[in-house]
């Protein structure tokens, strides 16, 4: 029996928590103050920790090019890197495959934007990007002979513009 001055004690689990378990419950508990109702799944995979958010507001991390989904990950990173626990090197939230897809219409537009580069022989500078998402669109670019790509601007607004080949 228990009265309002002297609460049950808390029974703790004897089982450490793995770094996806802890990824896993700041992500609840991030989600929870965001008011969104989704479910989180949290594996390791090497030192990564993989989260995949899914749910009835689901569109409401990928509108905008995922800028929600995309804030919640530098947030669970900056938590989870500051050397509170080091076998994490990286987290990555993703929404059903989002990241997948989003991978391969980044490598199309580097393909059609080459394309286009190389027929009008001017420089096309794209729309910005994250700095995961310039990453997948340089790469995309350096496998196409004739072009090459540099990232211009500052934080939100950096892009990536692609040169023809002299």
């Amino acid at each position: 029996m228990t009265n309002s001055q002297h609460p049950e004690p808390r029974i703790e689990d004897d089982e450490p928590e793995g770094p996806a378990d802890a990824v896993a419950r700041f992500c609840r508990q991030l989600i929870k103050r965001l008011h969104f109702a989704l479910d989180v799944d949290a594996r390791e995979d090497g030192d990564i920790v993989m989260v995949d958010l899914s749910g009835p507001d689901r569109p409401l991390l990928l509108a905008n090019t995922a800028s929600v989904l995309n804030s919640m990950e530098y947030i669970v990173n900056k938590a989870f890197r500051t050397g509170k626990d080091e076998e994490i090197a990286t987290v990555i939230l993703d929404s059903e495959h989002y990241r997948r897809q989003r991978e391969a219409e980044l490598k199309l537009l580097a393909q059609i934007a080459s394309q286009k580069v190389l027929a009008q022989r001017r420089p096309l500078s794209l729309q910005p990007m994250t700095p995961r998402e310039r990453r997948i669109v340089h790469l995309a670019l350096a496998d196409i002979a004739g072009v090459s790509s540099r990232s211009d601007g500052e934080g939100d607004q950096r892009c990536i513009t692609i040169y023809p080949g002299e």
